[in-house]
C-alpha cells in the first residue's frame, strides 16, 4: 500500500478522531506497506495503526505462533521422512478427499475410522503440518486444532478441551473459548479430534455420548470438524448409529436423533504392496546401522531388507503402518536374523528388545528382562480381564501387588515407589495427564493379553474368563503363538465342563480342531454344538443332510441330546431361514405329539392343561407356535404358520443347552414373519387320525 492510499483513508477517519468519536484507526491490508506509507504511519503513531492481515492476526490471536508449534507433530519421531500417504477403502487417497472437502462449502463432519496401527494418528498430525503451513503462507486459510482425545478420562466440557489445546499445552494468546467460537463459526478452522477410541474406553457410553455431544455443539456456521478413531470403540451397531450417523435403532426401526449430525465415515484401507515397499525404504534409509556410510552400500543393506520382508510377508498382517515400523526397527539390527517371521514373532521380538535395552540404561535398576516383560504381561492381563478390554490406562497404586511379585517387593534394594516407577517407565508404558498409564499402543497390550492366553493352562485361567477376554486382534496373535495347538486342547478340555456362552470366533477354531480330532470322546452338547456349526458356517446348507441329522437327533431316547439338537435346528432357522429345513423339522417334532383321541367343542379340539416339560419339549414346540392359518392353498389344503422366532426364543428361555453360541450373534436380528408351509407337506407318513386331530388343535390352539 503506498503512503497516498494510506493517506486517504487517514483522511476519511481524522475528523472522528478529533471529536474523539473514535480512539484510533486501525488499517489492515493483505499486501505490505510501502517504505514512505510505514513513516507515514510512524509519525501518527498512537492515532493510525497500519498491519498486514498476518500480523495483525498474530497480535491479536497468536495463531502464527501457535501453527509453528504445531506442525512440528509431524516431525516427531521422525515421521516427515517415512510417512506414505493413506488410501481409503475403494481406492481414493485419503488427503485429496479431505482437502477437497476443506473447501467445501458443506460443514458435515469427517470420520477417519481404521483399526490399530493402520496410520490414524499419523494422517492426523500430517494432516496438521499441510494446514499449518497452508495459513503460514496465507492467513485466510484455515488454522488446524489438533486434539487428542486420548487425554480425556472424564466427562469433558468442550470449552475445557480446546483451552487444554490452545492455551494450555500451546499458550496461544489472548484464548478466549467465545472468540474461539465466533471463528470457528466464521470458518477459521479445521478442528480435528484425533483417538475417540482411547477416550472411549476411559468413559462410560453415557459420558462418550456427552463428550461427543459436545464435540457436535462446535457444528454450526462453516466449522470443519473431524474425529478419527478405531470403529471398534462402538460396541453395537447402534452406539455406531447413534455417534456417527444421528440414528437412534430401535428394533426394525430407525429414527432419526433430531439436530444430531451424520458423518461422511472414510475407512482407512491396508498398505498395498508398493506402498509396503515405499514405507520400509524410507524409514529404513533412516535407520540403516550406522557402519554403514557409502550410499550404494546403503541402498544395497536397504534392498536386502525389503527383499526379506517380502518372504515373510504372507505370514501373517503386515500391511498395517505399526506392524511395518516395528519389523523395520528390528530389521535395522544387524544381529537379528530375519528368517520366517509371524506379526506374533515381531511383536514378540520388539517386546524382548524393549526390555533388553531398558535393562541395559544405567539409570535403570537391574531388573532382568523376561522378568520385566513378565510383569507387563501380567499387568495387561489383569487391567483387560479387570475390565473387559474397556479401560486401557490404570494408576500405580492400583496395580495389586501379586502382580509385581513378592520377590521385588521384599527386596530391601527396592522402595515400592521406586520400584513401582522403574518398571512403568521402563516398559510399554506411558504416562499421560494426572497419574493415568497407558500401553504405548493398544496392539501391545492385546500381544501380551494374548501371551498369558497361550499359557492359559499354566496360569489356570478358566475358559469363561477366555471366552469374555478375547476379540478378533488378540486372537490374531494366539493363532500365530508356538502355543496354539495346547491352547486350543486346554479350551476343549475346559468346554466339557462349562456352562454358557462360547464367543463364535474361537468356537470356529475349536471346530476345526475337532475336525481333526473327531468328535468321539466329546460330550452330547459339545457334540451336537459342532454338528449343528459345521452347517451353520457352510456357504450353502446341505439341506437333505441336515434334515436327515435332525430326524435323528429328535428321535434320540437321549433328552439333553434332543433338547440341545433342538435348540442348534431353530438357531440355524433363526440366523439363516430355510423352508425345506423347517418343513424337516417340523415333519420330526410332528411325530413327537401324543394327538388327542375326543372333541371337547363342536368347533374343533384342544389339549387342555398343556405345559412344558422335559419330556414333551417337541410336543410343546410344535403346538405352542403352530396355527393353522386362515388361507387355504388354491386346492383347498390348509396351511400351517410355523412362528420359527419365538420358538427358539422359547426355547432359548426355557430349557437352553448347556454351551451356546454368544447372545451377540442373534441380537441383532429383527423379527421375522411366521412361516407359512403346507399342511400336507409337514403331516407326511403321519395316520389320517392324527392328521385329523392335529388339524382341529391347531385350528383351536393350547389352552
Amino acid at each position: 500500500m503506498s503512503q497516498g492510499e494510506l493517506n486517504a483513508i487517514w483522511a476519511d477517519y481524522m475528523s472522528l478522531y478529533e471529536k474523539g468519536e473514535v480512539t484510533g484507526v486501525f488499517v489492515i491490508s493483505r499486501l505490505d506497506y510501502s517504505p514512505e506509507a510505514k513513516a507515514y504511519a510512524q509519525d501518527r503513531r498512537g492515532r493510525l495503526e497500519i498491519f498486514s492481515i498476518k500480523e495483525f492476526e498474530d497480535n491479536l490471536l497468536g495463531f502464527r505462533r501457535y501453527c509453528r508449534e504445531v506442525r512440528d507433530l509431524f516431525s516427531e519421531g521422525d515421521l516427515e521422512n517415512y510417512y506414505i500417504k493413506s488410501s481409503i477403502e475403494g481406492g481414493d487417497e485419503l488427503h485429496k478427499r479431505i482437502i477437497a472437502w476443506v473447501a467445501d462449502p458443506s460443514k458435515t463432519p469427517v470420520a477417519i475410522l481404521g483399526g490399530y496401527g493402520m496410520g490414524k494418528t499419523s494422517y492426523c498430525k500430517f494432516l496438521t503440518r499441510e494446514l499449518a503451513d497452508r495459513y503460514l503462507d496465507d492467513p485466510s486459510s484455515r488454522v488446524p486444532i489438533y486434539v487428542r482425545l486420548s487425554d480425556i478420562a472424564t466427562q469433558t466440557d468442550v470449552d475445557g478441551l480446546i483451552a487444554k489445546t490452545l492455551a494450555g499445552r500451546y499458550h496461544t494468546k489472548n484464548y478466549s473459548f467465545a472468540k474461539f467460537k465466533k471463528l470457528n463459526r466464521a470458518g477459521k478452522f479445521v478442528v480435528i479430534f484425533d483417538g475417540f477410541d482411547e477416550m472411549k474406553h476411559a468413559l462410560s457410553w453415557a459420558d462418550f455420548k456427552y463428550n461427543f455431544s459436545q464435540i457436535h455443539s462446535l457444528l454450526e456456521g462453516r466449522a470443519k470438524i473431524i474425529v478419527a478413531g478405531r470403529p471398534n470403540a462402538f460396541l453395537s451397531d447402534s452406539e455406531h448409529a447413534w455417534i456417527l450417523r444421528g440414528q437412534r435403532i430401535a428394533g426394525e426401526n430407525v429414527i432419526r436423533i433430531p439436530g444430531a449430525p451424520r458423518y461422511s465415515e472414510l475407512a482407512l484401507a491396508q498398505f498395498s504392496d508398493d506402498e509396503v515397499t515405499r514405507f520400509l525404504e524410507r524409514y529404513l534409509r533412516r535407520h540403516h546401522p550406522v557402519e554403514l556410510t557409502d550410499l550404494s552400500e546403503i541402498e544395497m543393506w536397504v534392498s536386502d531388507r525389503v527383499t526379506d520382508f517380502d518372504k515373510i510377508r504372507a505370514n501373517g498382517d503386515l500391511h498395517r503402518p505399526v506392524h511395518l515400523k516395528i519389523y523395520a526397527d528390528i530389521a535395522a539390527d544387524p544381529n537379528v536374523k530375519l528368517e520366517n517371521f509371524t506379526t506374533y514373532g515381531l511383536y514378540s521380538i520388539a517386546a524382548t528388545r524393549i526390555s533388553e535395552r531398558e535393562g541395559e540404561k544405567i539409570v535403570r535398576k537391574q531388573i532382568d528382562a523376561e522378568k520385566r516383560e513378565r510383569i507387563i504381561e501380567r499387568i495387561a492381563w489383569w487391567l483387560w480381564d479387570s475390565f473387559d478390554g474397556r479401560r486401557l490406562y490404570f494408576t500405580a497404586d492400583s496395580v495389586p501387588e501379586s502382580i509385581i511379585g513378592r520377590n521385588l517387593l521384599d527386596d530391601p534394594a527396592y522402595e515400592r515407589d521406586t520400584l513401582y516407577r522403574e518398571i512403568f517407565t521402563g516398559s510399554f508404558l506411558e504416562r499421560k495427564f494426572g497419574q493415568n498409564y497407558y500401553f504405548s499402543h493398544r496392539s501391545f497390550l492385546e500381544f501380551f493379553v494374548a501371551r498369558r492366553l497361550e499359557s492359559a493352562e499354566k496360569h489356570d485361567i478358566p475358559v469363561q474368563s477366555i471366552f469374555k477376554n478375547l476379540n478378533p486382534e488378540i486372537l490374531a496373535f494366539l493363532r500365530q503363538s508356538p502355543g496354539y495347538q495346547e491352547f486350543l486342547a486346554y479350551v476343549d478340555r475346559g468346554m466339557q465342563r462349562f456352562s454358557g456362552e462360547i464367543p463364535q470366533l474361537l468356537l470356529e477354531e475349536i471346530f476345526k480342531y475337532r475336525e481333526e480330532k473327531g468328535l468321539a470322546d466329546a460330550q452330547v452338547p459339545i457334540q451336537v454344538l459342532l454338528r449343528y456349526y459345521g452347517f451353520f458356517r457352510a456357504e450353502v446348507f446341505d439341506v437333505p443332510a441336515l434334515k436327515r441329522m435332525i430326524t435323528m437327533d429328535l428321535s434320540s431316547k437321549n433328552q439333553e441330546h434332543r433338547e440341545t439338537a433342538l435348540y442348534f435346528a431353530l438357531y440355524l432357522l433363526r440366523m439363516r431361514f430355510d423352508s425345506e429345513v423347517l418343513v424337516g423339522l417340523l415333519q420330526a417334532l410332528a411325530k413327537t405329539v401324543q394327538w388327542p383321541n375326543r372333541a371337547v367343542s363342536g368347533s374343533g379340539m384342544n389339549m387342555t392343561k398343556y405345559s412344558y416339560s422335559r419330556q414333551n419339549i417337541g410336543e410343546y414346540v410344535f403346538v405352542r407356535f403352530a396355527r393353522i392359518a386362515a388361507e387355504m392353498t388354491k386346492d383347498g389344503q390348509p396351511i400351517v404358520s410355523f412362528d420359527y422366532a419365538r420358538a427358539f426364543e422359547e426355547v432359548r428361555d426355557k430349557r437352553s443347552p448347556k454351551i451356546v453360541i454368544d447372545a451377540s450373534s442373534f441380537e441383532k436380528l429383527t423379527d421375522p414373519a411366521p412361516a407359512r408351509l403346507e399342511f400336507t407337506e409337514i403331516f407326511e407318513g403321519i395316520s389320517v387320525k392324527d392328521q385329523k386331530a392335529a388339524r382341529d388343535v391347531l385350528t383351536v390352539g393350547v389352552t
